[in-house]
């Protein structure tokens, strides 16, 4: 008897780990295609002018403030989404790391908790670099306007917010995923 209980929970467990293995490849192919999308939008929202003022008036800067479009404030602007992209840009290495221990099977592992914990960073990290980009943007598309029509923008919205507390989220999920894998090693050793 005992060993037909065992066959189903072996068949369960197998067709468990295919689906994570499935899964995994699924939002590895994910991280990818986001990371060529975080390269690629930037770079053609700062070297098309009208896309850029569209974008610049309509989120950015709301009381109609010329705004100079010339090569070298895009060129600035565009260096300003490089800090918010590059943290996203380790974001998503992270998450490609996870789902490759996901994917080997290593789940009750060290490797994936300390991913987490630089994803959770990362995230928290995120909630500043947004508004400090928009800020910079902002400042190389007014900078070049007269004394006095120069705008300083800062702004905190309710997606920074869910940036930081996703962030701290995940960190301490990863500190629990850290102290349970610490804990099996453990228990392995004693067996």
């Amino acid at each position: 008897m005992r060993t037909t209980a065992t066959a189903p929970q072996t068949q369960a467990a197998a067709a468990g780990r295919a689906r994570v293995r499935r899964l995994s490849w699924w939002v590895r192919l994910f991280c990818l295609l986001g990371a060529a999308t975080l390269c690629v939008a930037p770079a053609l929202l700062w070297s098309r002018p009208e896309w850029l003022e569209s974008v610049a008036r309509s989120s950015w800067i709301s009381n109609g403030a010329a705004l100079q479009l010339d090569a070298g404030s895009r060129f600035w602007g565009w260096l300003s989404s490089c800090l918010p992209t590059a943290v996203l840009l380790f974001a998503l290495w992270q998450i490609w790391c996870v789902f490759g221990y996901y994917r080997r099977g290593e789940i009750f592992r060290s490797g994936p908790a300390v991913h987490l914990k630089r994803l959770g960073a990362a995230l928290m990290v995120n909630a500043v670099a947004q508004p400090l980009s928009t800020t910079l943007a902002v400042l190389a598309l007014t900078m070049g306007n007269p004394v006095g029509k120069r705008q300083l923008v800062l702004g905190l919205s309710f997606e920074h917010f869910t940036s930081f507390g996703f962030g701290l989220a995940m960190l301490v999920i990863a500190i629990v995923m850290q102290e349970a894998a610490r804990l099996a090693q453990e228990n392995a050793e004693f067996i």
